[in-house]
C-alpha cells in the first residue's frame, strides 16, 4: 500500500481499491485525487463501504447463517488467515 493511500480514511481506503481494481489504474494516482473525486468516479461507493456491516448481517440473517456458531468462526478465522496470507504476499513480506 502506497502511503498516500495509508494516510487516507478507511472510506477513501475502499474507493481507491475498487477504482483502481475496476479501471485497472494505479493506486498511487487515485489516492492523490479528493475524496469529492474518488465519489465521482465512484458513485455509492462510499455509501457502500459506510452500510458495509448492516449489509453483512442481512445477508446473513436471510441465509440463515448464526455468525455465533462455531462453524461460522471457524471458516471466519480460515478466511482471515488467508488473506493476511494474501497481504503479505502482496507487500513482498512472504512468510
Amino acid at each position: 500500500m502506497t502511503s498516500a493511500l495509508t494516510n487516507r480514511s478507511p472510506a477513501d481506503q475502499y474507493l481507491v481499491q475498487r477504482i483502481s481494481a475496476r479501471d485497472h489504474v494505479d493506486v498511487a494516482l487515485l489516492a492523490a485525487l479528493p475524496g469529492h473525486e474518488l465519489d465521482r468516479l465512484l458513485p455509492g461507493g462510499r455509501a457502500a463501504f459506510e452500510q458495509r456491516a448492516q449489509v453483512a448481517q442481512a445477508l446473513l440473517g436471510r441465509r440463515g447463517i448464526d455468525p455465533d456458531s462455531a462453524e461460522y468462526q471457524a471458516a471466519d478465522a480460515q478466511a482471515r488467515d488467508i488473506l493476511a496470507r494474501v497481504d503479505q504476499l502482496g507487500s513482498d513480506h512472504a512468510a
